[in-house]
């Protein structure tokens, strides 16, 4: 049987991101029955990354989602996100260690993360070495459409570079 807490988590849910409003207030009820919600302290975190732009927020909810379960890919994969945003690529090499060990880990996502934080970088040979590996890693069109855009992206970013040094040395 779900707890209230868990109600008005699904009801967030199931809200966001259409209803931001209805979604706070939900989440906000949440929280209030039960300050430790794994759930509702990820969709918290998300809410503060992806709409409000609060990253130092958003980071707390997400540590307090993973005390609740460390295992939850989905704060995981949330929070690698936001790490590689801020720019603190160990923490965010660590977690995807650590989430490689969790049963039913998307490699693809941790192999595009981390060709990420390679191209953040700019060691885009390694990054596209990553993505290629996220390729091998895809189990849907959508993953591999995504995958390869990322690609010739980064290929592409890579030719602007080298003609910008090109012209720094003339």
């Amino acid at each position: 049987m779900s707890t209230l807490a868990d109600q008005y988590f699904i009801k967030a849910l199931d809200q966001y991101p259409y209803s931001l409003e209805e979604a706070i207030e939900n989440l906000g009820y949440a929280l209030s029955q039960n300050g430790e919600h794994s759930g509702a302290n990820y969709l918290m975190g998300k809410l503060h990354q992806e709409q409000m732009n609060d990253f130092s927020k958003a980071e707390t909810y997400y540590l307090k989602a993973l005390a609740g379960n460390q295992d939850d890919l989905n704060v995981c994969m949330a929070y690698i996100h936001l790490l590689i945003v801020i720019k603190e690529f160990d923490k965010a090499q660590n977690l995807i260690a650590y989430a490689n060990k969790i049963k039913g880990v998307d490699l693809s996502k941790t192999y595009s993360f981390q060709a990420l934080i390679h191209e953040s970088q700019r060691d885009y040979e390694q990054a596209l070495v990553l993505f290629k590996k996220a390729r091998f890693e895809a189990y849907n069109e959508e993953c591999m459409t995504h995958i390869n855009n990322e690609i010739k992206r980064v290929k592409m970013k890579r030719k602007y570079v080298e003609k910008a040094d090109d012209k720094k040395r003339e």
